[in-house]
């Protein structure tokens, strides 16, 4: 008996890794989300091919049908993975992380910035060698990809904590500061006529926090 056993126990192991590394759209089930101009711009493109292939749809009933296509896909996932979550707890076979699904064509970059004597005025810019503050941590890997998912909608009450974890750090290393004002400020990649000749896109800043310091002090 033990070959048959052992050929059920591989195939079991195979269906169960399979499941876990089926397609997921863990991460992007927020309708909010869908509003971030990189995920309208790749709706638009892919609008532009069923268009093309003769879906004849508008642009608003496209999107509308591709979220109730995702909510019963991962509804779906979800019943299928159910039974086999102990499998792939205690085994440590799940699937934790996702590939990219589109090139980020509207990055932000976070600034941390600080008020003295009434005015502000920048202590960190991500990947700018001018405005370094503690940049031994915040430019860690790990560190850089919690910064990137706080720039979503999604990740709201993750921002107001890792902000509330960043004042205290602010007040002491800056005795003068009374405020502290962390954002995102966002820029369009540039197209390839645009990388040519040097023009950039306006930047724009969301996502604005303000602390008093005198609060952590």
């Amino acid at each position: 008996m033990w070959p048959h056993v052992r050929a059920a126990l591989i195939l079991l192991h195979v269906v169960a890794v399979l499941l876990a590394a089926s397609p997921s759209l863990r991460g992007g089930m927020q309708r909010s989300g869908w509003a971030d101009p990189t995920v309208q711009a790749e709706l638009d493109a892919w609008h532009t091919v069923a268009t093309t292939v003769g879906w004849t749809v508008s642009r608003q009933r496209f999107e509308d049908t591709l979220w109730r296509a995702a909510v019963r896909l991962m509804d779906t996932r979800r019943a299928l993975l159910t039974p086999f979550a102990p499998y792939h707890h205690y085994l440590g076979t799940d699937q934790s992380w996702r590939m990219f699904v589109a090139p980020q064509r509207f990055p932000s970059r976070l600034w941390i910035e600080v008020e003295e004597a009434g005015a502000y005025r920048p202590i960190y810019v991500a990947r700018d060698p001018d405005h370094t503050w503690n940049a031994a941590v915040l430019d860690h890997d790990r560190m850089r990809t919690l910064v990137f998912l706080m720039g979503w909608k999604a990740y709201d009450d993750v921002y107001t904590r890792w902000v509330e974890w960043l004042a205290p750090q602010v007040a002491a290393d800056f005795p003068d500061a009374t405020r502290l004002r962390t954002r995102y400020a966002r820029q369009r990649s540039p197209t390839p006529a645009e990388a040519r000749s040097g023009t950039t896109a306006a930047v724009t800043f969301r996502r604005t926090e303000v602390v008093e310091l005198e609060h952590y002090r």
